[in-house]
This record gives C-alpha cells, sequence and structure tokens, in this order.
C-alpha cells in the first residue's frame, strides 16, 4: 500500500493510504487524491507503480515540481517533495515491513526509457517482527545526459592552458548532431558574431529589451518560431563573457533534458572563460600575426620584455580599458599605437588627450563635454573617438571630480547591450598602486582600468635586451632616412650599451637618428656617442665622465664634436630652468625658435616635467 502525504499549514500532514497500481491526482473530485488549491488543474498527475518501481506522469503539460526541479516525468523515491500549484506533497513509499530486492537495470521494459530508472534496490529483511528494514537505491541517469556529463567533465578538467573551442566544437557534434547550435558574443550593432557554431540558418536578431532581461542572473529565454524552439541561455561573467550566450534548438520531447545540459555548460564556460577568450583557435591566423608583430615592435629575451608582450596581446585580444605605466619616454604611447594596430578587426584609430595640472574646466570641455558656436553640447574628444581608441596621458593629472566622470562614462559604456563604443587607454608616469594609495588616483577610476593593468619597463630592467634593441631601431631609423647601414662598430655600441638613457627610448632613438644621420650611405654606424656627457652636468663629477668628456673632445670629426658640444649645453640650461623655453634662450643667446628647432635636431628632452615635480 502506497502512503501519501500533503503538507498543511503549521506542519500538519493529510495521508492518503493507497493500494491502486495507478493513482491519479487533481482538483476534480474524480481523482483519487483530491487537492483543491490554486494553480492545481482538474487532472494534474498520475502515479503508477510497477513492480516496487513508483514513477509520476504531469497530464496535459502541467508544471510539476519535484525536489525543487521542474520535471514532466520522473521516479519517485521515499521522502520526495512533490509541488503541483501551492500544493506540497510528500511520497512516503510503501507501507510494509519488506521490499523484495529489485534489480530494475536488467529490466527490458525500463533500460531504455528516457527517464531515470532505479539500478537496484538493495533491500535488508527484519528479523524480528515491527522491526523496520533499511534500503539503498541507486539510479541511473538517462545514457545521454550521463555520456554528455562525462564528456564536460573531461573537457574542463584538462590543463589551464588548453585549447577549448576545439573540445567544444566536438561536444556540439557528438551531443548536438543534426541539430542549430552555437557559442556566440554580441557585437555592438546587435547582432551574433559565432565562437563555436554549427548554425546552418539565418542568425537570431532579438531586441535589445531581451538582452536586458537575460543580464538579471539566473535567466534563460525559450524562444518559439513556428514550430521551431530555440533555448538561449547568457555566459555570465566580464569581458566579451558578458556578451556570450549559448544557443540550442530543442524540440518538446528534448527540451527538458536540453535545459538541464545547457544549464550546466553555460556555469563551466564561465568559470572557465578565459580559457576559451585565449584560444588560438578563435583568433585563428591573428593570433600568430599579432605575435610576430609584437616581436618585431618589443624585441628582446628579458623577463620584464617577455611579461609586456603578454600583456599587450591579452589586451589586443579584449575590449577593456588598458592603463600603461612606466617613466617618462619609456615607450607607454608607443605600446598603445601597437594595441591598437592588432584589433581582432582590423586598426583602430588613436585619439589623444593631454592632461594637464590645474586645468579641469578646460579638460572637462574638451574631453567630455564640448560646446558647438550655437551653444549645443556634442563634438567632444570622446565623441568624436567612438569606433576608435582615446588615450589620455598622464591621467593621475586630471582632477578627483573628472577622473570619477571618466569613470562612470567608461562603465556605462561598458555595460551597455551592444559593448563598449570607444577603446579607453592611459598613462601614468608611476605605478597605478602607488598613485591609489597616495590618493592621485581615484579608486573608481583605477577599477575601471584594473582588468589590463600594463607596466612599461625601462631600460634599466631590460639592459639585456639593449644589442638587439640598437639593431633593430638602426634599421628602422636607416629606413626613414632612406639609407642602407650595414651596421654598428664595436666601439659605438659600447658607448651605447654603457649609457645609462635617463631619458630612456626616447633619448636613445635620437641618438640612433643622429648617428645614422653623420653616417654615409652603405656605411658601418661609427663615432662615440656624446650623450654619455649628461653626467658631467648631472653634478656627479665622476671620473668616468671626465675620460668619456676627454674621449669626445679628442676626435677631429667636427660633425661629431660640435653636435656633442651643442647638445649637452642646450641640455643643461634647459635642466637649469626646468623646461622654461623664453628663460633658456635667453641664457643660451637664442630666439626662442631657434632653441626648439635645436631640441627637435638633437632629441633634446623637455623638462617641464620637473617644474610638475
Amino acid at each position: 500500500m502506497v502512503t501519501l502525504a500533503i503538507e498543511g499549514s503549521g506542519g500538519t500532514e493529510l495521508t492518503y493510504h493507497l493500494g491502486k497500481p495507478t493513482i491519479s491526482v487533481g482538483a476534480s473530485s474524480q481523482n483519487d487524491v483530491v487537492i483543491r488549491a490554486p494553480g492545481v488543474a482538474p487532472r494534474h498527475l498520475v502515479i503508477q507503480r510497477n513492480g516496487n518501481v513508483f514513477t509520476f506522469i504531469g497530464q496535459n503539460r502541467q508544471v510539476v515540481v519535484l525536489n525543487g526541479e521542474r520535471r514532466s516525468r520522473g521516479v519517485l523515491r521515499v521522502g520526495d517533495r512533490i509541488r503541483i500549484g501551492t500544493a506540497t506533497l510528500i511520497f512516503k513509499g510503501m507501507g510494509e515491513d519488506e521490499v523484495e530486492v529489485v534489480d530494475v537495470a536488467n529490466d527490458d521494459e525500463h533500460s531504455g526509457g528516457a527517464e531515470a530508472t532505479p539500478a537496484t534496490v538493495v533491500s535488508q529483511r527484519s528479523t524480528s517482527v515491527g522491526r523496520s528494514r533499511s534500503e539503498v537505491v541507486l539510479y541511473s541517469e538517462p545514457h545521454r545526459l550521463a555520456e554528455a556529463r562525462q564528456h564536460m567533465v573531461e573537457i574542463f578538467r584538462t590543463g589551464i592552458r588548453s585549447d577549448l573551442v576545439p573540445s567544444l566544437r566536438t561536444f556540439m557534434e557528438t551531443f548536438f548532431a543534426d541539430r542549430q547550435a552555437m557559442l556566440a558574443w554580441l557585437d555592438e550593432e546587435g547582432r551574433f558574431q559565432p565562437i563555436v557554431s554549427q548554425w546552418t540558418g539565418e542568425m537570431l536578431r532579438l531586441p535589445v529589451r531581451t538582452f536586458e532581461e537575460l543580464g538579471g542572473g539566473g535567466r534563460f529565454a525559450l524562444l518559439r518560431l513556428g514550430s521551431r524552439q530555440i533555448l538561449i541561455y547568457p555566459v555570465a561573467g566580464g569581458a566579451l563573457q558578458s556578451r556570450a550566450y549559448m544557443m540550442l534548438e530543442t524540440g518538446e520531447e528534448e527540451q527538458e533534458d536540453d535545459e538541464l545540459l545547457l544549464a550546466e555548460l553555460v556555469r563551466m564556460l564561465a568559470i572557465h572563460w578565459e580559457r576559451v577568450e585565449n584560444s588560438s583557435s578563435l583568433y585563428g591566423p591573428w593570433e600568430s600575426n599579432s605575435r610576430a608583430q609584437i616581436e618585431e615592435q618589443l624585441p628582446g629575451s628579458s623577463q620584464a620584455t617577455r611579461v609586456l608582450r603578454d600583456s599587450v596581446l591579452q589586451a589586443a585580444r579584449s575590449s577593456y580599458p588598458v592603463m600603461l605605466c612606466g617613466c617618462t619616454g619609456a615607450g607607454r604611447m608607443t605600446t598603445a599605437a601597437l594595441i591598437a594596430s592588432m584589433h581582432p578587426t582590423g586598426e583602430l584609430p588613436v585619439h589623444v588627450f593631454q592632461a594637464r595640472v590645474d586645468d579641469e574646466a578646460s579638460a572637462r570641455m574638451e574631453l567630455v563635454r564640448s560646446t558647438t558656436e550655437d551653444g549645443a553640447t556634442g563634438g567632444s574628444l570622446v565623441e568624436r573617438a567612438r569606433g576608435g581608441v582615446l588615450v589620455v596621458r598622464d591621467i593621475h593629472y586630471l582632477s578627483q571630480s573628472l577622473q570619477r566622470e571618466i569613470a562612470a562614462l567608461i562603465r556605462n559604456d561598458l555595460d551597455s547591450g551592444y559593448g563598449p563604443t570607444v577603446r579607453w587607454m592611459a598613462t601614468t608616469e608611476e605605478d597605478a598602486m602607488s598613485l591609489l594609495n597616495e590618493g592621485v588616483l581615484d579608486s573608481t577610476l583605477f577599477n575601471a582600468f584594473q582588468q589590463h593593468l600594463i607596466r612599461v619597463p625601462s631600460l634599466s630592467e631590460r639592459r639585456e635586451d639593449l644589442p638587439l634593441l640598437v639593431v633593430r631601431l638602426l634599421n628602422t631609423v636607416g629606413a626613414e632616412q632612406g639609407k642602407e647601414i650595414r651596421g654598428v662598430e664595436l666601439e659605438t655600441l659600447n658607448s651605447l650599451l654603457n649609457h645609462s638613457f635617463e631619458g630612456e627610448m626616447t633619448e636613445l632613438l635620437g641618438e640612433l637618428r643622429r648617428l645614422v644621420s653623420a653616417t654615409p650611405d652603405g656605411e658601418m654606424v661609427r663615432g662615440i656617442v656624446p650623450a654619455v656627457l649628461r653626467s658631467v652636468t648631472g653634478g656627479e663629477g665622476t671620473e668616468d665622465a671626465e675620460m668619456a668628456t676627454a674621449a669626445m673632445l679628442s676626435q677631429d670629426d667636427l660633425k661629431v664634436v660640435i653636435p656633442a658640444v651643442e647638445r649637452l649645453i642646450i641640455d643643461r640650461v634647459l635642466r637649469r630652468t626646468k623646461g622654461n623655453q623664453s628663460k633658456a634662450a635667453r641664457i643660451l643667446n637664442l630666439s626662442r625658435g631657434a632653441l626648439i628647432a635645436k631640441m627637435k635636431e638633437y632629441e633634446v628632452l623637455d623638462y617641464r616635467y620637473l617644474r610638475r615635480k
């Protein structure tokens, strides 16, 4: 005899003892168990007994929730809670003292069914009257679900660096054979771009409101297109992941199993999404071409250079903002331009804004709130940079209020259903964490950029890369000046390697341009680098600096000596005046225009940053 209890208020129960092989439950008085509660259909479900196995079937597509999981049919076990409408039933099982041992796994009637069935019922007979029995019931999942889950485990438990895209493609071909299935991301125009796909028909176009509703968390969609049903599950998370969706065309019979399978798949994808974004199969030839381009632009074998190359590649793949930290002249703008040039969809246009100290009103007007001649707002740099890259140089010079305003713009852009319209980049002269701790950098702005914090190393951190860097830059400078450079003399290379390069890459490039300009076409670069004399004016007065000065003055080539002396004096005076060009021109007995021309010719640094410090 079957015992079925209806849970009432205050913990009370109404118990039914039923001996029939088929038990109907519903609101109609024609049922074996009558439940008149909101949401209960006249004939809601039927419980059937086959030997010692009890199953239930929802009638007329009625909603049945078994232990918190929506099911249309299933196997009942002792203690299972069945919710129909607002009523809850508790399956108590059989009221007899003993149960025969049943091996359902070998029962032909159940082994091929779509629903889970008990594999083995192990029973312990009572040894005396009145003692209750104990039993363990083992169940088998439907074959397709069990095999798919096992395959999923194998995919995601492999090494952290393994390529997920080929594995996902195999999974779809195996378990969604002959059906439309696709993992895709939503681009800025609201179109699905496939990542892994076996979708042969027309791509779906859904309204913005649908994606806003799906973004609420814990939701999925069932799209009905005539006789077709398409499940849409969002992959919750950040970056491209926030706009990624899993879609599958399903049928009425498979819908319940497909819902379970897709829910588990998208949860695993959310956890391992970085492996999807890093997949070489996803980016195809772009991956190898970008790596070759980075190797060409950032040569070297030092640890600092390798980290920089990996960071640049990750930033080029992403649409998140990038913050480039490093000292003046280290190559932050060059790195930003490199990231913009390697975007998977093609090179992006770059717009640059130079932040200034104590200039909040004009900075806000130019950057985010420009006005037209008739007084209407519009034409700001943010608006002009749509579809491209906006680089804010020295962003820490901006006021805290303007930094927060920029952070809000970035967050709103990223949270839109169509992805960011502007790729934000920023540069700072120091480590971003130090600026944050000192209160110079606003925390909301730092959080907006924290996905890609790239530190551009100084030349002192990558001295071992300098020989290769010199050779590569000599070829580049030679091509700029239309000369064939056959190499560099050992004495000249040693002078470059022994120089401190306080001006970083800017100073190195300036010295190489000067050396190449003094080198005839088809010859080797030769001459002592006059930039080593910088330490003489810096107050150090070292013996090495005096020897370098003597070595330079002992040369007979006026093309080397005169520019070196001019550069040395101009550099010294500009340092003393902290970049005040008018004052330096008076001291040097030059016009300001002539001074600026010589600064450009000799690549002398602009020392105005000394005033800011």
